[in-house]
């Protein structure tokens, strides 16, 4: 995966906003022209990337602490998604491998809130039955509103979380001078077999699923919004032909890229940043000559 390096063009200032811990996933399957990606439109309403086309996820819950997630090597897992070298803004003396705990519990329930997709197992290690999962879809906005706990509820149902299919992919860090700063932790996962995911929140307006190649060249066409880390995200996998080959790449033991922007930087500087970042001004300019849809204030390139 060549999409970043690890980066740190800025240190953190007395006066800049800490950047809080969230997580996002790349839903994907196998179409009929090759890898598809699920995504979201961001409703123009939202305080941070409205008008973007995203991918589900939001920022680390405090109930995420409540919500187990067995057999994972949380030190594996914190390595992977390099905590120990570069902790969360907000979290900087938590012990990692609690830390990576948190990225993969709010996967899990931000994805259940805003596709009603599932990633859980039963008590025997096989599939959520269908029975408990249309018990569970009821309670999505119950979860979301925050009256409800996503633990409790797959305990009940004697379910359990599993995070067994998710591929850590790249960690992306808000330049210091935007005033909401988010340190997010992409992962990729297969869609389960027989859940298809839908979008219930209120914070996207569409949703589809699309090859990365084809959302970046609507990006180029002026048809979709892509962000830097988003771009970022597809860049790396538009060259991968199925779900088989992206899961083998998100699977390697090294720690997968740390990006923070800088919020000015010399081309060459940039490219030190991410790999990719002359394509992705590239693509931008086209974006922003089109003028079809909104830009976004919170993208500083």
């Amino acid at each position: 995966m060549d999409a970043a390096q690890t980066s740190s063009s800025e240190t953190l200032p007395v006066e800049a906003t800490p950047a809080r811990a969230a997580a996002s996933l790349l839903l994907l399957r196998d179409g009929a022209a090759g890898l598809e990606v699920f995504h979201v439109h961001r409703a123009g309403t939202m305080a941070f990337s409205a008008h973007a086309t995203a991918f589900p996820g939001g920022r680390v819950d405090p109930s995420d602490d409540a919500l187990p997630v067995p057999g994972a090597d949380l030190a594996a897992w914190a390595r992977r998604l390099g905590l120990e070298d570069r902790p969360v803004e907000t979290q900087p003396e938590d012990d990692p491998a609690r830390v990576a705990a948190r990225f993969l519990a709010a996967v899990v329930r931000e994805t259940f809130e805003e596709t009603g997709v599932l990633l859980a197992r039963a008590a025997d290690g096989g599939p959520v039955p269908p029975e408990a999962a249309a018990a569970l879809a009821g309670r999505r906005e119950d979860v979301e509103a925050h009256a409800a706990d996503l633990g409790a509820l797959l305990a009940e149902h004697g379910l359990a979380a599993d995070v067994s299919g998710l591929r850590a992919w790249q960690r992306w860090i808000t330049p210091l001078s935007v005033p909401r700063r988010y340190d997010t932790a992409f992962f990729l996962v297969a869609v389960p077999a027989g859940q298809d995911p839908d979008r219930l929140t209120t914070e996207a307006t569409e949703h589809g699923w699309a090859r990365p190649a084809d959302l970046i060249t609507a990006f180029q066409a002026g048809d979709v919004n892509l962000m830097a880390p988003q771009w970022a995200q597809l860049r790396a996998l538009m060259d991968l032909p199925d779900v088989e080959a992206a899961l083998r790449a998100g699977a390697a033991a090294e720690p997968v890229p740390v990006v923070q922007l800088a919020s000015e930087a010399s081309p060459e500087e940039r490219t030190r940043e991410f790999s990719h970042a002359a394509e992705y001004r590239e693509h931008l300019r086209s974006f922003r000559t089109h003028d079809r849809v909104q830009d976004t204030p919170d993208n500083v390139l």
